[in-house]
């Protein structure tokens, strides 16, 4: 009898409070050490530092969403750059990387929307740009979502997910 009840408590808890055994692997903060790898500390106090990618030298624009899954910019030395270029935004959920985005050119700025859900991100060449060039995918597929080419600057005319998005 005790042990069909020891089995039948964490059963009853994952139904009708599915999330209570989840809040201990979400992320509460990410940071950057110094070996340019990604730290990730959890609810319950557990760190997990992140393997760098390939080539990687360190991550900038470390962020956390209110579901915790957490991103930042990896970013690479490239020939005739005299210092690190984001190449590659990376999305970590419940203890693994959902999804990685890349650019041929360069990660300006990224950010959630809503939440963790989708993320948004302004991308273009590492010196300058005519128009600002900006998409919206769903971290759980990757898929596109929007694109919209404009200037940032005016904020006319400017979509709602690209309100936290800059220069």
């Amino acid at each position: 009898m005790i042990r069909s009840r020891c089995l039948l408590i964490p059963l009853l808890l994952n139904v009708f409070l599915p999330n209570a055994g989840m809040s201990q692997g979400r992320a509460v903060v990410i940071s950057a050490e110094p070996d340019g790898t990604a730290q990730i500390t959890l609810a319950n106090g557990e760190k997990t530092k992140i393997q760098k990618e390939p080539g990687q030298v360190r991550i900038s624009e470390p962020k956390k969403a209110s579901d915790g899954t957490v991103g930042w910019l990896a970013e690479y030395n490239v020939d005739g750059v005299s210092y690190p270029i984001p190449l590659t935004l990376i999305i970590w959920r419940a203890g693994k990387t959902i999804r990685r985005f890349t650019t041929e050119q360069s990660f300006y700025s990224w950010t959630f929307f809503p939440e963790g859900k989708q993320v948004a991100y302004h991308v273009g060449p590492i010196h300058g740009e005519l128009h600002s060039h900006c998409e919206l995918h769903d971290t759980t597929n990757g898929r596109l979502m929007a694109m919209w080419d404009g200037d940032l600057q005016s904020g006319s005319n400017r979509p709602d997910w690209t309100k936290g998005l800059s220069h």
